[in-house]
């Protein structure tokens, strides 16, 4: 059987209706089938010999709190939430940790004893960690960009807040967008100096100063249009959260360190373990299963 399930009101596995013969984990969104989480989740619980599945898990939003009605989440014992869901599930969660409740954004939930949700945030984690690889020692960049308004462009900007970058300006895709990001950020008293605007309809100049830029756009998104066509005399850094299929073709501007999506999934995926299952985490097995 495939490692990706379908909920309409039970859980269809290869079409055909499956019920758990045991709690499971997942990841889920819509689309899913690029995820790698499956894949290094299930290293992860292979290397602890817990006898868990990690699955992806094919859901439109508005399902999701059908869901959250059913009786124990339908075997669904934790799983991760990818965009465009993060902030739906952290509405449905009964209970957040700090910064789930900072972010108003989850993509780690626990399913309690009782059926409640516990809702997490590893995404924000996750990010500082490659920007601190990014940018060792006491070095920031002077300046930082974050394309995007989703539940992961407020984590890449809390973690831009938290590791001490210096100017933050938000770039949204559309109108609807750019106003809850600036009601999110008017309630974050940490946030005070982040700007929001438009993305640009024209090619950015060419930065003068250090200067990072975190991607949370989704899909096969055009990129390339929104950034600088090179960078300066300064260090720029490009953070494109995308992965495999969904960032095929694409390449940094010219003289721009770069990283995909994948530090990022590794890291918050090893926070979301060590949340669920505790020490030790697998890291090596984790990371291999991604290579």
């Amino acid at each position: 059987m495939s490692g990706m399930i379908e909920w309409d009101g039970g859980w269809q596995r290869d079409g055909i209706a499956w019920q758990p013969a045991a709690p499971f984990y997942g990841v889920i969104g819509d689309p899913i089938s690029h995820s790698l989480s499956p894949r290094m989740q299930q290293a992860g619980l292979a290397e602890r010999k817990l006898q868990h599945e990690y699955l992806a898990i094919r859901m439109e939003a508005a399902r999701l709190p059908e869901l959250k009605r059913t009786e124990g989440s339908g075997g669904l014992a934790g799983f991760n939430v990818t965009a465009p869901h993060k902030e739906l599930a952290a509405t449905l969660c009964d209970e957040l940790t700090p910064v789930a409740a900072q972010l108003e954004a989850v993509n780690t939930v626990k399913v309690l004893a009782d059926g409640r949700w516990h809702g997490h945030n590893t995404d924000c984690g996750g990010i500082e960690g490659v920007l601190a690889e990014a940018f060792p020692g006491e070095n920031r960049p002077q300046s930082a960009f974050v394309l995007g308004t989703g539940g992961s462009a407020r984590a890449a900007v809390l973690a831009l807040s938290r590791w001490g970058a210096g100017t933050i300006t938000v770039q949204a895709h559309s109108a609807g967008g750019l106003e809850r990001f600036e009601e999110w950020v008017s309630r974050g008293e940490e946030l005070g100096g982040v700007a929001v605007e438009a993305l640009p309809t024209g090619v950015p100049a060419v930065p003068t100063t250090s200067s990072v830029w975190i991607s949370c756009l989704a899909g096969q998104a055009d990129l390339k249009r929104y950034l600088p066509d090179a960078a300066g005399d300064e260090p720029v850094f490009l953070l494109d959260l995308r992965y495999g299929q969904q960032a095929e073709g694409f390449q940094a501007p010219i003289g721009f360190g770069s990283a995909d999506g994948l530090p990022v999934l590794l890291m918050q995926g090893i926070l979301s373990f060590a949340w669920w299952f505790g020490a030790p985490v697998p890291l090596a097995q984790m990371r291999a299963a991604l290579a």
